[in-house]
């Protein structure tokens, strides 16, 4: 094996990044933002939000039993309450069911960018590849 054998230069290494861009919350506001990934990390990547995708699922599921919560009473107070957590966990914007649809959104978006970047630079291997005929 020589010395050089395992040197990945800048220029190899810049062609397996892919750079996927997203939102990242900033004090209540959404910046763009972007993050490069080595293309061989890529499957593990997409595993993780994948398993992130369903935790919001099941997160999503509760907020949907959440609207239908019956108060602890028949009071007044009690059935107040009871609906304010109802809205709370529903579908308006900023409300728990419309953030968990939102994240898994772009989740959703960064999982499609991930397998694009990835279907690209297998492409391109394939078609840099010397091949036989």
């Amino acid at each position: 094996m020589s010395f050089f054998d395992g040197i990945v230069t800048t220029a190899q290494k810049a062609v397996r990044q892919a750079t996927i861009h997203t939102a990242v919350n900033s004090g209540g506001s959404a910046q763009a933002a972007s993050f490069t990934v080595d293309v061989e990390q890529i499957p593990g990547l997409i595993t993780k939000y994948e398993e992130a995708q369903e935790k919001l699922g099941k997160i999503l599921q509760k907020a949907q039993d959440l609207r239908y919560i019956n108060g602890p009473g028949e009071d007044e107070v009690s059935q107040k309450l009871a609906s304010a957590l109802g809205e709370m966990a529903g579908d308006g914007e900023g409300c728990l069911s419309w953030a968990v649809n939102d994240a898994r959104e772009r989740i959703q978006a960064q999982i499609n960018q991930l397998k694009a970047a990835l279907g690209t630079y297998q492409n391109t291997d394939e078609d840099a590849s010397i091949r036989q005929v």
